[in-house]
């Protein structure tokens, strides 16, 4: 038995007549007829009974079939669909990879542009620091990553998108000797002598890596730091006087009042946000993903 008799056997139970039935699905009667037979001989049960003048009628034991025929059927067509729209890369699981302390402000807008483009196609987010993020990539855990722009170039065997950028700042107490709206950027080696308030590597992972290249850029070495939890935190001690931060701009602007903002000075780095992804044989779940980010960047995305 096959798809076929399935078929068969709906279109004889709906239109109950062989002839009806078989211009439906384009076949002559006989052929027909001989299906019907061989799934009756096949399941070793009656489903139509066959009355005078040709008229058809189903058994109790056909009408169950017929119930679950169409069900099994629409299952069918429904599992081509799905394989369908996997292949269209527009169903499925896509798997991401983030640095969330530095890159939860791009991320969600981010999805959400996705969601509305691919509905049907499902997120998993995981937590990773850059040097999972390229073995998991390697291995093919994950799709795709977000991360902060940090350490050397990249092996030509990735490929990266910018996603949003913004500067690096000081965050200082307002009444801060350095802390002079429109002086312009900041010389981070000024900050000599401060204790600078950092983020745990616990709770926000990456920001260690982010601090590092913001000091070996500089020549920078902080004569005193103090491990803070949530950025909230961090500069809620900056206002109230206990130290000074380096920050992204977007982690740092309008959440607690009493701080001054100062961009850094070159050499220190922009922060950039990249999307990361495997140069070999991206799939088309990636590929759509790829295209929603470039086409979301190229509108705006997450203004700087």
């Amino acid at each position: 038995m096959d798809l076929r008799h399935l078929r068969s056997f709906v279109a004889v139970a709906e239109e109950l007549s062989f002839r009806r039935a078989a211009e439906r699905l384009h076949l002559c009667q006989p052929p027909l007829s001989r299906q019907i037979k061989a799934l009756e001989e096949h399941l070793g049960v009656q489903l139509l009974e066959r009355g005078r003048a040709k008229r058809i009628a189903l058994t109790d034991a056909g009408q169950s079939y017929l119930t679950d025929a169409r069900r099994t059927l629409a299952a069918v067509a429904a599992a081509g669909e799905r394989a369908r729209e996997a292949h269209r890369g527009t169903r499925g699981l896509l798997k991401l990879a983030n640095v969330s302390g530095l890159s939860t402000p791009v991320v969600f807008p981010l999805l959400h542009a996705f969601r509305e483009v691919a509905p049907q196609v499902k997120i998993s987010l995981v937590e990773m620091m850059v040097p999972q993020q390229l073995a998991a990539l390697d291995d093919r855990r994950i799709h795709a990553a977000i991360c902060p722009q940090i350490g050397p170039t990249l092996s030509p065997r990735f490929q990266t998108h910018s996603l949003f950028s913004c500067p690096i700042v000081a965050a200082l107490p307002e009444r801060h000797a350095l802390a002079r709206p429109g002086q312009g950027d900041l010389d981070v080696r000024e900050l000599q002598g401060e204790t600078l308030l950092v983020l745990s590597p616990v709770t926000r992972p990456g920001y260690a890596e982010m601090l590092a290249a913001v000091c070996a850029a500089a020549d920078f070495t902080p004569t005193a730091t103090h491990p803070v939890d949530m950025v909230e935190n961090v500069l809620g001690m900056v206002a109230a006087g206990y130290g000074v931060a380096i920050l992204p701009e977007m982690a740092a602007r309008g959440i607690v009042p009493g701080c001054s903002l100062r961009p850094l000075r070159p050499p220190v780095p922009t922060f950039r946000l990249k999307l990361l992804w495997r140069s070999e044989a991206p799939s088309p779940l990636l590929l759509n993903f790829l295209a929603v980010a470039k086409r979301w960047t190229k509108d705006g995305g997450e203004k700087s």
